[in-house]
């Protein structure tokens, strides 16, 4: 006999069929309420700190398409 755990319990043949939309739901907005809980405030660095980095990667995105639009503008003229 082998020491290997029997596989044929994690079979999908053995699971019970899947909760309903109540179960569903229920369990959707107990770990929802469960989060809200543990959630607090971020404090005003936390905030500005939040605030820079999605500027930055505006700004970044920004620089990256007009950098290609000017690349495509520059090498595939459009002849009218």
């Amino acid at each position: 006999m082998s020491s290997y755990p029997k596989y044929e319990k994690y079979s999908k043949l053995d699971q019970k069929k899947k909760p309903g939309l109540y179960e569903r739901l229920s369990l959707f907005f107990q770990n929802s309420k469960r989060i809200l809980k543990v959630a607090n405030k971020p404090n005003r660095k936390d905030y500005f700190l939040v605030f820079k980095i999605c500027g930055i990667g505006i700004l970044l995105l920004g620089a990256l398409s007009f950098i290609i639009q000017l690349i495509f503008n520059v090498t595939l003229p459009i002849t009218g």
